[in-house]
């Protein structure tokens, strides 16, 4: 089973959250492929409501963390994002039914 990071995105949040955003997509392409705007985008990382999981990942020699935001038994949302200067928001994905059902056999077990 994979560790959950909640607490210690929460601190990172805490630290970063007053040095702002950058994206590592054209925002345009994430609002599109998302349907959310980046006002919305900033709010739901910052406020953290809906997080269901964090993963810590390790990527050459970089630190990210992939945020999973459950809303719905068929609906949720990946952020993935590290922190350098800035809350980087590297990429965002949505979730669809058959990948929840899965992660919920799988990453998501208490």
């Amino acid at each position: 089973m994979i560790k959950n990071y909640i607490e210690e995105l929460r601190i990172l949040i805490e630290k970063y959250k007053d040095k702002g955003f950058e994206y590592g997509k054209p925002i345009e392409y994430l609002e599109f492929r998302n349907s959310i705007s980046k006002e919305e985008i900033e709010k739901e990382i910052l406020s953290l409501e809906n997080l269901e999981f964090v993963e810590k990942q390790f990527i050459e020699e970089d630190t990210r963390y992939a945020l999973y935001y459950i809303y719905s038994g068929s609906r949720g949302r990946v952020y993935v994002i590290r922190f350098i200067d800035k809350i980087r928001i590297i990429t965002i994905y949505p979730l669809g039914r058959v990948t929840l059902k899965g992660y919920k056999k799988g990453k998501f077990k208490k």
